[in-house]
């Protein structure tokens, strides 16, 4: 009996042990003396703790410890195929985050967020969203030099601005192949990203509504200063981040100003200092890796395609998904977008991780009804086991009609069909535009 006690208490031990955490694996154990770093491994996840408590931080005039809200990390986990998937949060002084930035990209890892999280701090603190997949190792050796930096960054120095735009703005505007205003001090480009088909309650979402990249110059030929933001597609990221930080231009912020955008839109502030044909120059090597200024498809702007079921939540969105990733993979002039007769709520989370599993990533996408500006500025509209209301219905315009499997019938039939569909409208599309 006492044996029978002894190895049910220590089998109850083993799973008390087992639910409060797990044995390190070795290649975690790895990344954590690469990095020199505390961390530990629980539900799967290694986590690296990077607190900043080198800092003294006040917030308005309130001294806040370091687990206040100072304490960066980064954690990976085990992904597909032996991949492993590494996300964080660098806690960053204004000073720092250039610096670490162009570490970070230049080794191969992405910034995907970088905002604030305080106001009236002091010193101002900047909080860096990084990403990577690979090896745990090589992740830990790519990360490794930007964390080296943080508490090394030199501090920023300022200028006296010039009073007047005392440069040659016509030479600025051929740099950047788009002109310019000038207002008083300021010479400002703005160029428009109509290229983007986005749509808000069926209005379309111009230049003027915000949909737009812009640059404004000050100061002189020789010592200007340039600031602005560039409007994004999610695959555009890390290209325009890379072009600003290769040119010496500072990136000051990244997020969304609109939610629930189909497609996903990013925008970018920045700020440089130097003198401004190279300033021109750095932005050019940025606006160049968005859409409508590489040309795609030889400078035509991209048309959009509407797909439309009766929810906007399935069928639609899996062919908008597989459409783009293709169109744009081929660098073709089309882009589409989801909408539905009788939208739901939302995109079911189980789907949203079905695709993004697939690479085809439609964060921030959200059920729409189909309207019929969308059917007017649409070079193909293509309804899937739905028809069109008579509210969104324009004389003149047929839309195609795809019978596919239903959802409920299960993904991979469903995905079949609709793939393959895609794949016969990209051809139709590329062979109706040759000359």
């Amino acid at each position: 009996m006492k044996r029978k006690l002894t190895a049910l208490f220590l089998a109850l031990a083993a799973c008390t042990v087992a639910a409060l955490g797990q044995d390190m694996p070795p290649q975690y154990a790895a990344v954590l003396k690469t990095l020199d770093k505390k961390g530990d491994f629980k539900e799967n996840v290694l986590k690296v703790n990077i607190p900043r408590s080198d800092l003294k931080v006040t917030v308005e005039g309130v001294a806040t410890p370091t687990p206040f809200g100072f304490g960066g990390w980064v954690a990976l986990t085990a992904g597909q195929g032996g991949m492993q998937v590494m996300m964080g949060d660098l806690v960053l002084l204004e000073s720092e985050v250039n610096p670490v930035m162009s570490a970070l990209l230049d080794n191969g890892l992405e910034v995907t967020a970088l905002h604030n999280h305080f106001f009236f701090e002091t010193p101002r603190i900047f909080y860096m969203h990084v990403h990577g997949d690979g090896d745990a190792q090589d992740l830990a050796t790519k990360l490794k030099p930007a964390l080296a930096l943080m508490g090394s960054a030199p501090p920023t120095t300022t200028a006296a601005a010039s009073p007047t735009p005392q440069f040659d703005t016509a030479r600025l505007a051929k740099i950047v192949g788009h002109e310019g205003e000038t207002n008083g001090a300021v010479y400002k480009i703005t160029v428009g990203r109509e290229d983007i088909p986005l749509k808000e309650m069926g209005a379309t979402i111009n230049a003027r509504m915000g949909l737009n990249t812009w640059a404004a110059f000050t100061g002189t030929e020789s010592a200007a200063a340039i600031a602005g933001d560039v409007a994004m597609l999610e695959s555009e990221v890390q290209p325009v981040l890379k072009a600003l930080r290769k040119n010496g231009i500072n990136v000051v912020a990244i997020h969304n100003h609109m939610t629930g955008s189909n497609p996903p839109v990013y925008f970018l502030h920045y700020w440089g200092k130097g003198p401004a044909a190279t300033l021109a120059t750095g932005f050019k090597a940025a606006l160049d890796q968005t859409g409508k200024a590489r040309g795609v498809a030889q400078n035509k702007p991209i048309r959009p395609i509407v797909f439309v079921c009766e929810h906007g939540a399935a069928k639609s969105v899996l062919a908008a998904a597989n459409f783009n990733k293709l169109a744009e993979a081929q660098n073709l002039p089309w882009r589409a977008v989801a909408r539905g007769v009788h939208p739901e709520e939302s995109i079911p989370a189980n789907l949203q991780n079905t695709l993004t599993a697939e690479g085809l990533n439609v964060a921030g996408w959200k059920p729409q009804v189909i309207a019929d500006s969308d059917v007017r500025g649409a070079e193909r509209v293509i309804t899937l086991s739905c028809e069109l209301p008579s509210s969104a219905s324009v004389p003149g315009v047929t839309p195609a009609v795809w019978e596919v499997p239903q959802m409920s019938d299960g993904y991979p039939a469903a995905k079949s069909a609709i793939l393959g569909k895609v794949q016969e409208l990209l051809k139709s599309l590329q062979a109706s535009d040759k000359p």
